[in-house]
């Protein structure tokens, strides 16, 4: 009888176990397991299947991404007030890969680019976002942490250059003081999986200015994010 008492106690034990590590929030960033955990309004997207990509972006990529002459994505802001953040360190040892741009809540966020509308998600992560690729689908825009979407906007429709998307805010995991637009660009991997496609720093082709100690002020930085 005691045998049997113990080995339901620790089944208990087990199931108790397995239910908190379900539970642990996921570290926000697009990856696969964020994805498919994730509150969406749009299927996948598809393309052929090849090699798997590499951690970071090529120089080619980042020269396509400067030659698509991309809008800074939130009305009104001066990327000279933008913090060169894609290379900052976050919790749990992650890189940002992104950059934040600060505005009051409720700003339009602009469409970077002309393309259409992959996914429109919500989670507690990024909040509600958005997932958007250019015309020619080697990159693949995500907007984070919007107070709302406009309207008009839908999974698969054609967007311009300078559409209004959605609007600033603090949802997901955002500071709720502080409202801001978490926007990332990567390339469209290989896989199909374009919500973890290596990162692309957009800083620069945004107009921001890199500082010449950049690189060995971030050098020891791991590339996981």
């Amino acid at each position: 009888m005691k045998i049997i008492r113990i080995a339901s106690r620790v089944g208990v034990i087990v199931v108790a176990a397995v239910a908190t590590a379900c539970s642990r929030p996921v570290l926000y960033y697009p990856t696969p397991e964020v994805e498919a955990s994730e509150s969406t309004t749009a299927g996948t997207a598809k393309k052929p299947e090849a090699s798997a990509s590499v951690v970071v972006a090529s120089p080619a990529d980042a020269e396509y991404l400067r030659m698509r002459n991309i809008l800074l994505p939130v009305a009104g802001a001066d990327m000279r007030k933008v913090d060169d953040s894609f290379f900052e360190p976050r919790d749990g040892g992650r890189v940002h890969r992104a950059i934040d741009i600060l505005a009051p809540r409720g700003t339009p966020i602009l469409s970077a680019d002309d393309g259409k509308i992959l996914r429109m998600t919500t989670n507690g992560l990024g909040g509600i976002s958005m997932y958007t690729v250019d015309t020619e689908s080697r990159l693949v825009y995500y907007y984070a942490h919007m107070d709302h979407y406009n309207d008009a906007m839908s999974p698969g429709r054609t967007i311009a250059k300078g559409d209004t998307l959605g609007y600033v805010g603090t949802t997901g995991n955002a500071p709720k003081d502080t409202p801001h637009l978490h926007f990332q660009v990567m390339r469209w991997p290989a896989d199909g999986k374009y919500w973890n496609g290596d990162p692309i720093d957009p800083y620069e082709a945004l107009g921001g200015v890199i500082h010449a100690d950049r690189a060995k002020h971030y050098v020891a930085q791991p590339f996981e994010y």
